[in-house]
């Protein structure tokens, strides 16, 4: 029988009118023992079920408490299981100055990630969903994807709660191929090199500016961070070398060299 995780939302009753607010995305990152944004585990619950240590960056121990608009969601929890917050399960959270939470989601313990290596770049969805599905219950879970396609404390939770369409708290695989299409790797692979440059390159001047460059990157937010990283010469245009170098850098990882540059 196939287990189906579910995403809940959980508002704790700690006035007689609490209110439900909407999820607010970090807009600050992570690092910090005063950011707004709080990712790690948790270490501590107390009696009342109002109060977390959650451990952040593995440096960190933040004391954060509820309010009557805190919003706290469970991702990748069985349906029939205990919705409840319990020491070790990986935590994000956005906080205000006085570390009261406004959205906290808990998820289950991913432990390292496992990514399949290079083969992972010639897998059809349908073989790569297989591959990933270790339970074989036909439903890709928050652990699975998380320790397999797309690693990430920070945004995981909130990308797999919005491919989850159907709030079943798996992903079927309609919803698997929607995911994987946002996967940065994933998209990349899907072509060569040679083919995204002569895709993006729409004037045909063999360079790619910023906008261009846009229809390959990955990272809208960061392109102009990205783009001046990619652009090795300096020249304020991206080769076809450059963004050959880039791909390879996403799709296989940044290669590390022990010779110094010079």
């Amino acid at each position: 029988m196939n287990l189906k995780r579910s995403i809940r939302t959980w508002t704790l009753a700690v006035s007689a009118f609490s209110i439900l607010v909407p999820v607010v995305l970090a807009q600050s990152n992570s690092k910090g023992k005063d950011s707004r944004v709080v990712v790690g585990t948790l270490k501590r619950v107390d009696a009342t079920g109002t109060k977390f240590d959650v451990l952040q960056s593995g440096e960190h121990l933040r004391e954060l408490h509820v309010n009557a608009k805190s919003v706290i969601q469970f991702v990748g929890l069985p349906a029939e299981g205990e919705q409840k917050p319990k020491v070790g399960m990986e935590v994000k959270a956005t906080c205000e100055k006085d570390d009261s939470i406004k959205s906290i989601t808990f998820t289950p313990p991913v432990g390292e990630p496992a990514m399949l290596g290079e083969k992972r770049l010639e897998m059809t969805a349908a073989e790569l969903l297989e591959e990933v599905d270790k339970d074989a219950n036909n439903s890709i879970s928050y652990v699975e994807f998380s320790r397999y396609i797309y690693y990430s404390p920070k945004h995981g939770p909130d990308s797999f709660r919005k491919a989850d369409k159907d709030s079943d708290g798996g992903l079927n695989s309609a919803e698997f191929v929607a995911a994987l299409d946002k996967v940065s790797w994933w998209k990349l692979s899907r072509k060569t090199p040679d083919e995204w440059f002569a895709q993006a390159d729409k004037n045909g001047d063999d360079v790619l500016d910023t906008k261009e460059f846009a229809g390959i990157c990955t990272s809208g937010n960061h392109i102009d961070n990205i783009f001046k990283r990619t652009d090795r010469d300096e020249s304020g245009s991206l080769s076809q070398r450059e963004i050959a170098a880039y791909i390879r850098s996403v799709t296989h990882g940044k290669e590390r060299s022990k010779k110094k540059r010079k």
